[in-house]
């Protein structure tokens, strides 16, 4: 397959890479890193222009995994999270309806568009009730994949990851907690209660599901939740980090929720495992790889 992944530089965007490539894919990168390449295109981030890509290049699939991802920031700055994460997917589909319209186009949304659930497990037909700016722009961006697909036949897809993590990440959870440990004398703060439940999927289960994605989704402008279908308690993760990191701090919780924060996610992930996927890694097993990562590279 000729694979285009915007956004290669990121997190799951560079292990997206990597993952393809080692399939054998041909796999095109872009992002707005300048850097001299191979396979690599460089993205003007203040005018992205989507559309010279894929007039000169042809793909089977387009991975889309740009955008901010930080939800306390969208409050703070919601036309730039807006334009990332909404306009932007407007813009690369319109391209790709003018050059490229049998492209597969798969949108990296969110399950911050379910906001606080009813009830769980969360299925993907459950009402989406966003709690913050970011979890409002990724329903957007879902509407505007419907659009694409219903009103000019694109082959679109939205998923909705949960909790992801794994190398390479440094922000969220266990970015913070691994800064907090590095530099703590005595104690630590968290916020929350610690009773707070996420769906956690390691990186490694992420691109997996990616390629189950590709394979078997109907890209007919649809969702699909992308989770380990596992509930933790951010107590017990933080425990696990701990043992794995060999430390013994102690971990207070403030019991103050950040603003745009769920209480309780596990997701229905029936849907994507029709499509032949199975998560390969535990917790604990994708928790001591991270660890391992940031001791092995004494990250600051």
């Amino acid at each position: 397959m000729n694979i285009l992944v915007l956004g290669s530089e990121g997190f799951i965007g560079s292990h997206t890479v990597e993952y393809f490539r080692s399939r054998g894919d041909n796999v095109t990168a872009a992002d707005i890193i300048l850097k001299d390449e191979k396979d690599y295109l460089l993205i003007n981030p203040e005018f992205p222009d989507f559309s010279r890509i894929f007039s000169q290049w042809q793909f089977d699939v387009c991975i889309n995994a740009t955008g901010a991802a930080n939800v306390q920031l969208s409050f703070t700055y919601p036309a730039m999270d807006y334009t990332l994460n909404a306009a932007n997917i407007y813009n690369i589909l319109d391209s790709l309806r003018k050059y490229n319209p049998a492209c597969k186009f798969i949108n990296f949304s969110s399950a911050a568009v379910y906001g606080n659930p009813s009830s769980l497990p969360i299925h993907e037909s459950a009402p989406l009730c966003p709690v913050s700016p970011y979890g409002y722009h990724k329903y957007y961006s879902e509407q505007i994949c419907r659009e694409f697909h219903v009103l000019f036949g694109l082959p679109t897809i939205s998923a909705r990851i949960f909790s992801a993590y794994g190398e390479r990440l440094k922000k969220q959870l266990f970015w913070d907690l691994y800064q907090k440990v590095a530099q703590a004398t005595g104690s630590i703060e968290l916020f929350g209660t610690g009773d707070e439940t996420r769906d956690f999927i390691y990186i490694g289960d992420i691109v997996t599901a990616l390629h189950s994605i590709v394979l078997k989704a109907p890209f007919d402008g649809s969702t699909v939740n992308v989770a380990s279908g596992k509930e933790s308690t951010i107590r017990e993760v933080v425990d696990i980090f701990m043992h794995a990191l060999d430390k013994h701090i102690n971990v207070r919780f403030t019991g103050n929720n950040k603003i745009g924060d769920p209480l309780h996610w596990r997701a229905d992930i029936g849907l994507l495992e029709s499509f032949g996927f199975k998560t390969r890694y535990s917790l604990k097993e994708g928790i001591n790889n991270y660890c391992a990562w940031v001791k092995e590279r004494k990250l600051p």
